[in-house]
């Protein structure tokens, strides 16, 4: 289109153009080349201002945390915001309303956050846990005592939390790791599987960080090696096999910055910021260029910083803060296009992404935030349960 434009001067210039009706026919032509180009590019819905001004005291969104039907979400100011489907209370609002399609506030002084389809977990400024939603496994270490569909608190001197689909983690100051609910696997170590741990109790020490997928899990030792154990069906682990389930904590590799456990597959990022992922391939989630499951981790690019995922997608932050996706595109990751096995880029300044089986958000660098894909509850906060197939912005009320 450059070309053409610069044929277009020249001809102006030489006195070619001489008839004002041709003159005018050749503006619309390049209005309506620019216009369509603009539209192509744009991925992004940006139906408002940008993020707040520096030194300004208006609230925007500062973290989030999604999963299948519902969403939890930190401001600047530490109020913790909720929206979605309130299946068991999980959303904390002390009544037993079934969704909420916009975001709400609960409580206040709140610095981290971990929700898992029932579940949740808080960390407030003063380093408590909080929790609300099912407890049908223990899993929120309040021993047989049922939520009551408010927030209550459960632990003390935490630093990191994960909410998995049958139990709970903590992580201390001192990297032990804390767990209760269903021992899968016997992820509580020596604890036997099958049993259910009513109370908050230590399983591991020197333990940076964990993340629980559905039916494994991972963790990162502070020496940064990764261990994994679990459901296995689909090489998730990472060990080179395709075995059932593994029992008890393996060691998988070493040179491990970040980790995350996906529905049936792993992604994470080595200590040199590249990417690599093992497990479920059939709709090109691993962004390696093939349908192929994969039992052991593969490399797929460099320069990661950030990882997320849905049930059969992935997305990544690289370090120049670009947004990228693989895998099942229903609008789950903003754009209009056939599913993608190799990693395709999707938008720019992106500061943190959270994702969940169908859906995805992410908060720019400008402290806006915006959502996309599946909303049958309503979790996207967008004020209804209308899907939504590109990212559009998501207002704090």
């Amino acid at each position: 289109m450059n070309r053409f434009l610069l044929k277009i001067i020249q001809g102006l210039r030489a006195g070619k153009f001489v008839n004002r009706f041709q003159v005018c026919k050749l503006v619309l032509i390049v209005f309506i080349l620019v216009t369509a180009s603009s539209c192509k590019k744009k991925r992004v819905k940006d139906d408002g201002p940008s993020g707040p001004e520096p030194g300004s005291t208006e609230s925007y969104f500062l973290k989030i945390s999604t999963t299948t039907s519902n969403t939890l979400s930190i401001d600047n100011k530490g109020n913790l915001w909720v929206a979605g489907k309130n299946n068991s209370n999980v959303l904390g609002l002390g009544s037993n309303i079934s969704q909420q399609p916009k975001f709400v506030r609960v409580m206040g002084e709140v610095k981290d956050i971990s929700i898992k389809d029932s579940r949740a977990l808080v960390i407030k400024n003063d380093n408590s846990v909080w929790t609300t939603g099912s407890n049908a496994f223990l899993e929120l270490g309040t021993g047989d005592v049922p939520s009551d569909g408010r927030f209550v608190k459960i632990f003390d001197g935490a630093e990191q939390i994960e909410a998995g689909e049958r139990n709970g983690f903590i992580i201390k100051p001192d990297h032990s790791l804390w767990g209760a609910g269903f021992n899968d696997d016997k992820i509580f170590g020596s604890v036997g599987t099958g049993v259910v741990v009513e109370k908050y109790t230590k399983i591991a020490e020197n333990i940076k960080a964990i993340s629980a997928g559905l039916g494994h899990f991972l963790l990162l030792k502070t020496d940064n090696s990764l261990w994994a154990c679990g459901r296995n069906l689909e090489g998730e682990l990472g060990i080179g096999s395709f075995s059932s389930n593994q029992i008890g904590f393996v060691k998988v590799m070493d040179g491990v910055s970040a980790i995350k456990a996906l529905d049936y597959h792993s992604l994470i990022i080595k200590t040199d910021n590249s990417l690599w992922a093992t497990g479920r391939n059939g709709n090109g989630e691993l962004g390696i260029g093939n349908l192929t499951n994969q039992n052991r981790f593969v490399k797929v690019m460099n320069d990661v910083s950030a990882l997320a995922g849905g049930r059969f997608f992935s997305l990544i932050i690289k370090t120049d803060k670009s947004l990228w996706a693989s895998g099942f595109n229903n609008s789950t990751y903003g754009i209009q296009s056939p599913d993608q096995n190799k990693f395709l880029r999707i938008t720019d300044n992106v500061a943190q992404v959270s994702a969940a089986d169908y859906h995805s958000f992410i908060i720019k660098t400008d402290q806006t935030m915006f959502g996309t894909g599946q909303n049958s509850f309503g979790h996207l906060g967008s004020g209804n349960n209308k899907d939504i197939d590109v990212f559009t912005k998501i207002k704090l009320n």
